[in-house]
């Protein structure tokens, strides 16, 4: 069962400028002991009760509140509703629920908060208000069958249908992704073919390999690079194919010829190789300098 098939459809409201003392007028007429404070969308903010109206803060020269706000014997007290605000009064923010919340999913709502009411929403705003013992006489009278049957209606047709919609959600999902990020992937491409290699990168380079090898190493890694950045897309680096210098653009060409015109006369070795196959395939590069031949 749900909300809206027990909620009071008349339910008072009043938007956040409205006086304390016509609120605590209209509480005499209000069925469901509380009147709904709404937005300009007739949104729940907040919502006032008689025993709000009784905290208010008093003043002396304000009016009494009306005997009939008083539910039980209690000290009477005055309302400064010309000067305080509404929503300085109110029990805010509101607690509300959409028309289509099934009753046995609002019981650890209403214990957990220990509410009385709770206003009833749909696309338009406000449209009634659930009141607590409402809630539990409809679930007390819903056929038993119901209430102990989750799963009523239920067939293995389906789940199966909801189980195929999710997979074909993911694949679209994966998809979409593989998508974006083939597109950043040639964005970079397109801005790597057109860098080159300044002196800094070039000096900074160099620095790492002699780091490296202060540490024990007998190689390393100058440049990693996708693969696609090649001319051939990489397939004469995969190869091996001696010609693979002819492929290089941009930065990669400009690390070749700095090694061949500065590292190899004094006995540097340069490689080439595919470091990553995602999928199968070549995926980055990378550019080695070699003195432990």
């Amino acid at each position: 069962m749900l909300a809206r098939d027990v909620m009071m459809d008349e339910v008072a409201f009043v938007t956040l400028d409205a006086d304390v003392r016509d609120v605590a007028r209209r509480l005499i007429s209000a069925t469901a002991g509380a009147i709904v404070v709404v937005d300009a969308a007739r949104r729940p903010i907040g919502m006032v009760t008689r025993s709000d109206i009784e905290r208010a803060e008093i003043r002396d020269d304000a009016p009494p509140i009306p005997q009939w706000l008083i539910k039980r014997p209690r000290t009477l007290v005055n309302i400064r509703s010309t000067v305080r605000p509404l929503s300085e009064v109110m029990t805010a923010p509101a607690v509300y629920v959409p028309d289509v919340a099934q009753l046995l999913e609002l019981l650890p709502l209403i214990e957990s908060k220990r509410l009385k009411r709770l206003p009833v929403v749909n696309d338009n705003g406000l449209i009634g208000m659930l009141r607590r013992a409402d809630i539990l006489r409809a679930i007390r009278e819903e056929p038993k069958a119901n209430c102990r049957s989750a799963a009523a209606g239920f067939t293995a047709k389906s789940f199966r249908e909801l189980a195929s919609g999710r997979e074909a959600l993911e694949r679209r999902q994966r998809e979409k992704a593989r998508q974006a990020n083939e597109e950043a992937r040639k964005k970079l491409i397109e801005e790597l073919a057109q860098r080159r290699l300044s002196d800094r990168d070039w000096a900074e380079m160099v620095g790492g390999a002699r780091s490296a090898a202060a540490a024990g190493l007998k190689e390393y890694v100058l440049l990693r690079f996708p693969s696609q950045l090649c001319r051939d897309g990489g397939r004469a680096i995969n190869a091996p194919d001696r010609s693979w210098p002819d492929s290089l653009r941009g930065e990669t060409r400009d690390v070749f010829d700095r090694w061949r015109n500065e590292l190899e006369p004094g006995g540097f070795g340069l490689a080439a190789q595919i470091v990553s196959f995602p999928d199968g395939i070549p995926g980055d590069a990378a550019l080695v300098l070699i003195w432990g031949v």
